[in-house]
């Protein structure tokens, strides 16, 4: 299947061509001394008094080679592993980080809890199309330490990849410490790190000292780092949608360059999260069409740059409930990436500028991820798939309910939901007449209690309690 292409050449070239044009003439604002220091030795022009750090094209394009093309992101159960490279691919994550959550039972808003957490962990791991998975910033829990806390709450309660965001590069220390209790070795976690890590840039152009050590902690142990950009249109960024993506890009860069200076070969995953400011309350907005078009656009513009791994937002909406505009939003900014060639596409699950989760939207999403993997699949062109000999066989006038090849090609070739209200009406009535949405909570409610995710070993989960009472 061809790739859809939102830029031509001339404009990804253009785009690329200018950051690192920033890069050179603006530079990047670098708060770590040593982070500077080591820069400097690489060859940037560092001004120590302003923090600034400017980089020339040949050192961000020498450094950012170095990333791998191919990045694996392990699990829990080797089945779960997901590989990202050019041409592969593409997957899900449920998003991660809101503190906001719609309660199942009730439908209500309310603040996420432990209890969530856990929910969300099992859900995921029960949906079929969703790969992998964060968790939500619950209330009930120190916050102080509620990034290391969550994180036995994800691998003992899914199978699969999961992500999370460090507070700093001591937390990141704990959190490799967390992963060898499940997996053992240090080579066995660099060949299969069962988690991967999310930091940003500060838009516009400023790296924190906390994301630096993150950054270079994350990649001395091999784990995987999405590199995020967070610049939002006509706040800390250019109001157009060229200079969203320009600033986007170019923060990204940068982070990867500093990166592979750092630790070279570390696995990293191109991030960018652009949003557009609504001027008329000044909330960022995830999901407006033109999110959809830049996340196409920089899906894009890395492949035909660097070739490296990329996630971008997909499945998200500005909605607040889980209705049609929810829809709407989400299966635009969905579909145009996966088009694109993202290796990723983020957001399963999130409403409301991603603050909030709501598990009966993650059940829908499982479905719009699931016929866009088949749509990313295509169809294929042979005597076989053609009919041709089931023609001849049938003839004028037949049909084909019972012909071989009807039952050959009838549970491969069309994707079927679990949740969407098809045929007669009749049987629609007698169900009860339920909407999509009822559905969706059904088929929640359903995997959570009945779905029970493979546990983890007595001795890892000791060894899991030991370090988070280490925290006090």
């Amino acid at each position: 299947m061809n790739l859809f292409k939102i830029l031509s050449e001339w404009e990804v070239k253009k785009l690329h061509s200018a950051a690192l044009e920033v890069l050179n003439t603006i530079g990047l604002k670098v708060d770590s001394e040593k982070v500077r220091k080591m820069l400097e030795e690489a060859g940037a022009k560092v001004n120590h008094e302003t923090m600034m750090v400017r980089f020339s094209s040949n050192l961000v394009d020498e450094s950012i080679k170095k990333a791998p093309q191919r990045v694996i992101y392990g699990a829990r159960n080797p089945k779960y592993d997901l590989v990202l490279e050019p041409g592969g691919d593409t997957f899900c994550r449920a998003l991660t980080g809101p503190e906001g959550y719609i309660d199942l039972e009730t439908g209500k808003y309310r603040l996420a809890k432990m209890s969530d957490a856990k929910d969300w962990a099992r859900l995921v791991d029960g949906l079929e199309n969703i790969d992998y998975f964060g968790l939500p910033y619950v209330s009930d829990i120190d916050p102080d330490t509620r990034d290391l806390r969550l994180m036995p709450v994800a691998l003992e309660n899914s199978e699969k990849h999961s992500l999370f965001q460090p507070y700093n590069g001591e937390h990141m220390e704990l959190m490799v410490e967390l992963a060898l209790a499940v997996v053992g070795s240090r080579e066995e976690l660099k060949k299969r790190p069962i988690f991967n890590i999310l930091t940003s840039i500060t838009s516009p152009l400023h790296l924190l000292e906390y994301a630096s050590d993150i950054i270079i902690t994350a990649g001395k142990h091999g784990i995987p780092v999405e590199l995020n950009s967070m610049a939002i249109a006509g706040g800390t960024a250019p109001v157009t949608v060229a200079g969203l993506t320009l600033l986007s890009h170019t923060e990204v860069l940068a982070g990867i360059a500093v990166s592979q200076i750092a630790n070279p070969g570390a696995p990293m995953v191109y991030r960018p999260l652009p949003m557009v400011m609504d001027m008329s309350s000044g909330v960022a907005l995830e999901a407006t069409v033109e999110n959809a078009m830049i996340a196409a656009a920089q899906a894009q513009l890395v492949r035909e740059t660097y070739n490296i791994p990329t996630n971008v937002m997909g499945q998200v909406s500005d909605a607040f409930t889980s209705d049609g505009q929810s829809m709407i939003e989400r299966a635009f900014n969905a579909l145009l990436p996966a088009l694109a060639g993202a290796n990723i596409v983020s957001g399963a699950g999130g409403l409301e500028h991603v603050y909030t989760l709501d598990p009966v939207q993650l059940v829908i999403d499982d479905e719009i991820v699931g016929m866009t993997k088949r749509i990313l699949r295509g169809f294929e062109i042979n005597d076989s798939t053609l009919g041709l000999d089931a023609l001849a066989r049938v003839g004028p006038g037949g049909n084909f309910l019972s012909d071989e090849h009807t039952l050959k090609y009838l549970k491969t070739e069309y994707y079927r939901p679990h949740i969407f209200n098809r045929g007669a009406r009749a049987i629609w009535q007698s169900k009860g007449e339920k909407d999509l949405n009822e559905n969706a909570r059904e088929r929640a409610k359903a995997i959570l209690r009945e779905h029970k995710p493979a546990p983890l070993s007595e001795d890892a989960v000791k060894e899991l309690d030991s370090i988070i009472k280490r925290l006090g």
